[in-house]
């Protein structure tokens, strides 16, 4: 079986600090998806600060 995991960082647009990333300069949440070798998802991670 084969597992892929992906992570994208998508910018809030607000201005709340907790969300601020210093390396990106922007305000921002880390959605992760693992998916199995067809692209089907098996697991949507919740969002993460990052």
């Amino acid at each position: 079986m084969l597992v892929l995991l992906d992570g994208t960082r998508r910018r809030t647009g607000a201005d709340n600090r907790r969300n601020y990333s210093g390396k990106h300069k922007a305000h921002g949440l880390l959605f992760l998806a693992l998916t199995d070798e067809k692209g089907n998802l098996s697991w949507g991670g919740r969002r993460t600060r990052q």
